[in-house]
């Protein structure tokens, strides 16, 4: 079994030092488009769903510690629900049930994600803060098609295996910075991975306490082949705002 995890171990080495001088939290909501591309189907026997557009919220948190070598813990929850009433483009085979193409039928997909990571400062200093982990992402979709006289669905189930990263670039003598926070797996056939990159304005700096106004594009790419008897591919673009509060 190979998994991308190049690297890991040697800024694990390193990191440990790194870490938050006192204890710390981060809680966050956004608020974002998804722009769903799916492809799903019985193993070999997948095809293009057609899906509106649907507004969501993502839900985030981070513990930070001064304890070496442990890890500080993120978690992330994000969930795109989209459905349309549509004419299918190809044919689709879902849990043994053919849908031809040019059939108007009910299209439904909820994915969800839920992150799990621990990660270590590598840099953090008001220039530039780096952070670099591991994720285990629990993979949730449940898809459904129907029509007057047939109905099908299939849910998927995966831990995925992934790896992360996070870096804020502050903008010179400016209460702004740029984000990029990522994540990334690949094995055999598998390509999963996701960014959110943007530009987050900090407008309460208080004593133990900031809050930051942040805006940006994300991209997410799901690619998984015969698992839990179903083929799914989507990609999950749109733009994002939202406000995260750091103790």
């Amino acid at each position: 079994m190979r998994v991308v995890t190049g690297g890991v171990l040697g800024f694990i080495i390193t990191a440990g030092s790194a870490q938050a001088d006192m204890l710390g939290a981060r809680i966050g909501v956004d608020y974002w488009q998804a722009q769903p591309k799916v492809s799903a189907g019985d193993p070999g026997k997948a095809g293009q769903l057609v899906l509106d557009d649907a507004n969501e919220l993502a839900w985030y948190g981070r513990f930070e510690h001064p304890l070496p070598l442990l890890p500080n813990i993120a978690v992330r929850y994000q969930r795109a629900a989209v459905s349309a009433d549509a004419m299918l483009t190809s044919t689709v085979v879902l849990a043994q049930k053919t849908f031809a193409a040019s059939t108007i039928t009910s299209q439904y997909n909820s994915l969800k994600y839920t992150d799990l990571t621990g990660y270590y400062e590598v840099f953090d200093n008001p220039v530039l803060r780096l952070d670099l982990g591991v994720t285990a992402r629990l993979l949730q979709s449940d898809v459904r098609l129907a029509t007057p006289s047939t109905a099908a669905a299939r849910d998927l189930s995966v831990v995925l295996p992934m790896l992360f990263v996070d870096a804020e670039i502050g903008l010179w003598r400016t209460d702004t910075h740029w984000f990029l926070t990522g994540n990334y797996s690949r094995y055999q056939s598998d390509l999963n991975y996701d960014w959110r990159s943007g530009i987050a304005w900090r407008f309460i700096d208080i004593a133990m306490f900031q809050a930051h106004l942040r805006a940006g594009w994300q991209h997410g790419q799901t690619n998984v082949s015969n698992r839990d008897q179903l083929d799914f591919v989507a990609a999950n673009d749109g733009g994002f705002i939202g406000i995260d509060v750091d103790f």
